[in-house]
């Protein structure tokens, strides 16, 4: 069983979970909160052996904490959107978001795509941004970035410890240096707060792993009642060790990792994660075949509804707080 629990008067509640559960209101997509006693036979003493140290914590029904190993974070909503805008930059990934005065970057795609990336920005009024991220040295990830650095004005820099020996690392070193900034690498689980109310974790990497791809940063937003996570390139490895962490990777929309290939988006993964979105950044026709067709399966099977780059071109989430409405530049919205 996955849950929170709260103890009253010697009575145990069930206040989220994945599936039916005598007792248990279901919502959406297979998770429920309580309202009323749960008679499942639950044992608190196993369920904190896990780590989740906040049992007593009371959690209104129908409202999800935010929490990571054991620290509940509730945010509330203030009537302002939150808008989650993943750029079409064809084969590679960018990804922005913004709530009142608060922007970040994540990505900006490849060298080629810097500019596009510079242009909708622009577009959308970014004259600052307070974070920008470069997930992992992969030339489709950080290519576009010191095209970013060179044109808008950045307050901090986070990058991964891992680097590459590559004409493209260097451009975004040299970029860094023409504006004096330094990358940082960000505290791994701690939460970062801006405008109030939106939350930002950074859940990855937990080590410093061989394969490329797992030391993505892997970013997690939460706005009120609802949660955003970002994959990078990581991959089933990275996403077992953010599982064994015991992190709670419940969101609402998934950036899928590494462009929807097979060699990300695990069984056990996707069971936590339990997205009703999933949104995969990748370019028409690529050479690597991405999205693949076991990851779309999977996907498809789990219900979740599945927003692609390379047919719908730039995807927006736009949340309120406590729901999402998904936009795509080639029509397809969810009423």
């Amino acid at each position: 069983m996955q849950g929170f629990l709260y103890s009253s008067g010697g009575i145990w509640y069930i206040l989220s979970c994945r599936k039916k559960l005598p007792g248990v209101q279901l919502v959406k997509k297979g998770r429920c909160y309580a309202n009323e006693k749960a008679k499942t036979g639950c044992n608190p003493t196993a369920f904190n052996s896990n780590n989740f140290d906040y049992c007593g914590t009371f959690v209104p029904a129908g409202k999800r904490a935010f929490c990571l190993k054991g620290k509940p974070v509730e945010t509330k909503a203030d009537g302002g959107s939150l808008t989650v805008s993943y750029i079409d930059v064809g084969q590679g990934d960018a990804t922005l978001i913004q709530k009142g005065n608060f922007s970040m970057l994540i990505d900006a795609g490849k060298n080629e795509k810097g500019q596009t990336v510079v242009s909708y920005l622009k577009k959308k009024g970014i004259k600052k941004l307070n974070i920008l991220v470069g997930t992992h040295p992969d030339s489709d990830h950080v290519g576009g970035l010191d095209d970013v650095i060179n044109n808008v004005q950045v307050d901090t820099v986070y990058l991964p410890e891992a680097k590459k020996q590559t004409k493209t690392y260097r451009d975004v070193e040299s970029a860094l240096k023409s504006v004096n900034k330094t990358a940082q690498m960000p505290e791994i689980g701690k939460e970062y707060r801006f405008e109030k109310n939106v939350v930002i974790r950074f859940l990855g990497p937990l080590k410093n792993y061989k394969e490329a791809n797992n030391n993505s940063l892997v970013v997690q937003l939460a706005y009120g009642k609802n949660r955003f996570l970002f994959m990078g390139d990581a991959e089933e490895k990275a996403e077992e060790d953010m599982i064994k962490e015991n992190y709670d990777l419940e969101c609402d929309v998934l950036k899928v990792g590494h462009h929807g290939s097979y060699t990300a988006t695990g069984d056990n993964f996707l069971t936590k994660a339990d997205p009703a979105y999933a949104v995969i950044s990748a370019g028409k026709d690529n050479s690597y075949g991405h999205p693949h067709a076991a990851t779309l399966a999977k996907l498809e099977d789990d219900d979740v509804q599945i927003y692609r780059t390379d047919t719908m071109g730039t995807i927006e989430a736009v949340s309120d707080g406590n729901q999402i409405h998904m936009e795509t530049e080639k029509g397809k919205t969810n009423e």
